[in-house]
């Protein structure tokens, strides 16, 4: 049995030809490729999210946006805000580094 990560390797390694490319730039389009396919696994996880959400409101017997509006304070605040930021400072950490680029 071929696991997704496999299958998905097996598919790029079928492919024939050159790769179709419509930006000048080679790393400029990978970055976009990057960020469209992370932007289909969010859209992915939102909408599993939602389905999570509209279950544990119908078994609470409670409305979704009542589900949505829960505030947390305290500790439980702070460890959410913690995982925010830390999330933060990993996606923008190049822009952050103060080292300069190295030299191809």
């Amino acid at each position: 049995m071929t696991n997704q990560a496999q299958a998905i390797a097996a598919l790029i390694e079928s492919a024939r030809g050159q790769r179709p490319q419509s930006l000048d730039n080679r790393e400029a389009e990978e970055t976009l490729n990057i960020a469209l396919a992370l932007l289909v696994e969010l859209s992915v996880a939102n909408d599993k999210i939602d389905r999570l959400e509209r279950v544990v409101a119908e078994m609470r017997g409670e409305d979704v946006a009542t589900l949505r509006d829960i505030r947390y304070d305290g500790e439980v605040a702070e460890q959410r805000q913690d995982a925010t930021d830390a999330l933060l400072m990993r996606a923008l950490r190049v822009l952050i580094d103060p080292r300069a680029p190295a030299n191809d």
